[in-house]
């Protein structure tokens, strides 16, 4: 019965698109509706800014709409969803970060004459795709994301081992338009400020006056399908309290975050030195500006690794699960010969890299510069500043 209603509505939908004239609208989103952040939020605001094209954001929370109006731009909502349904049957262009897109009824994906674009949420060798344990996901998933147009990749390497080789993309499908947030990481007077204002450090920790002397630790543990608890527990010797005295002592705080899909994850209680952030407390909270705040990052599998190594800033890495992961959800290729960081295997060697590093970025530099050019030559280019500006272009030149 559903099966048949939404077939109806996609032939009402067309049927009323045949009587609407398409204009130069361009709707972007994320994977929630909720957060505003990643490489589409920084491709909707370029194009907003740099083109005559009318740029919408799709979005449901009411903070992240102020926050849209207050910089005069453009979004949707089913709060006004007859507006939202003039602009989808007028829209030429549908962009997302992920392996979908804003499809309602199968609207888009059922014609050839909107364009649809994937920027791409990340760049690394972990798979979106081989689920082993599950090769009906990994199908749907494979064939949701080959109704895309356009979906970029940062390097030659990364476009044939992920891009064709494992989301059996054609080749005129993929470009090498990067991603849009890494262009902010050639632009040293935004980096500076990032750094200086701390913004999302004061609003997490609580901290207005002395944050700006302290360090700040971020860890950032990536979807599991197994785990209940946070990887970092399972170090040998790992306590809490222990390690809230330890930051304490050396003036650290230490943020963390974990995959939205991982919400049932058992968290810390928060402390003086340890502290929760999500989009569900911060709606307009941006992982990657918390990056460019932080002195050093603590991951796993995620490729905000591939991120965060651009910033040439020290990197640990929990991964007691490696094998179970490898196994199961899979890589392109084995991620310990390009860890652009220190594996931690106890608690003593967590403390012990945090001091050695922190404080000694030369240092850390030095011990992994040859993982980390390995990890970039296949994933990133560092030279890179142009992102926003090809896929403008790309747009563009597709809609004249």
């Amino acid at each position: 019965m559903k099966k048949i209603l939404n077939i109806v509505v996609l032939l009402i939908l067309k049927f009323l698109s045949l009587f609407i004239r398409k204009e130069n609208m361009v709707i972007i989103g994320t994977y929630s509706r909720y957060r505003y952040g990643g490489n589409t939020k920084y491709l909707y605001e370029y194009l907003s800014m740099n083109t005559d094209l009318q740029v919408y954001w799709l979005t449901e929370s009411m903070e992240i709409i102020d926050h849209l109006k207050s910089k005069g731009l453009k979004y949707l909502t089913n709060k006004k969803l007859f507006k939202k349904l003039i602009v989808t049957l007028k829209c030429k262009v549908i962009i997302d970060s992920g392996t979908g897109y804003y499809n309602p009824f199968n609207y888009f994906s059922s014609n050839p004459n909107i364009l649809k674009i994937s920027t791409m949420h990340g760049s690394g060798p972990k798979l979106t795709v081989e689920r082993k344990e599950n090769i009906e996901e990994t199908l749907n998933l494979i064939k949701k994301i080959n109704t895309f147009n356009c979906v970029s990749f940062c390097t030659e390497y990364s476009r044939v081992t992920i891009g064709i080789n494992q989301l059996l993309l054609s080749r005129d499908k993929t470009r090498l338009f990067g991603l849009p947030k890494h262009d902010l990481l050639h632009d040293h007077e935004y980096i500076n400020s990032t750094y200086k204002k701390r913004k999302w450090v004061k609003a997490i920790t609580n901290e207005k006056n002395n944050i700006n002397k302290s360090k700040v630790i971020y860890y950032t543990p990536t979807y599991r399908t197994t785990y209940k608890t946070l990887p970092i527990r399972s170090l040998p010797g790992f306590s809490v309290e222990e390690f809230d005295a330890f930051l304490e002592k050396e003036d650290i705080y230490f943020i963390y975050s974990f995959h939205s899909m991982n919400s049932s994850i058992e968290q810390f209680e928060n402390t003086k030195r340890i502290k929760f952030v999500s989009d569900a407390d911060y709606p307009l909270f941006d992982n990657f500006e918390l990056m460019i705040e932080s002195d050093m990052m603590i991951g796993d599998y995620s490729t905000l690794a591939t991120d965060f190594s651009l910033m040439s800033k020290p990197q640990l890495f929990i991964m007691p699960d490696y094998k179970e992961v490898y196994e199961s959800k899979g890589f392109a290729e084995d991620l310990k010969p390009m860890l652009p960081g220190e594996e931690i295997t106890t608690f003593n060697d967590l403390k012990e890299a945090i001091i050695k590093y922190i404080m000694n970025q030369p240092l850390f530099l030095d011990k992994f510069k040859n993982n980390i050019d390995l990890l970039q030559s296949k994933y990133a280019d560092i030279k890179k500043n142009d992102s926003r500006e090809m896929f403008k272009n790309y747009i563009l030149t597709k809609l004249k």
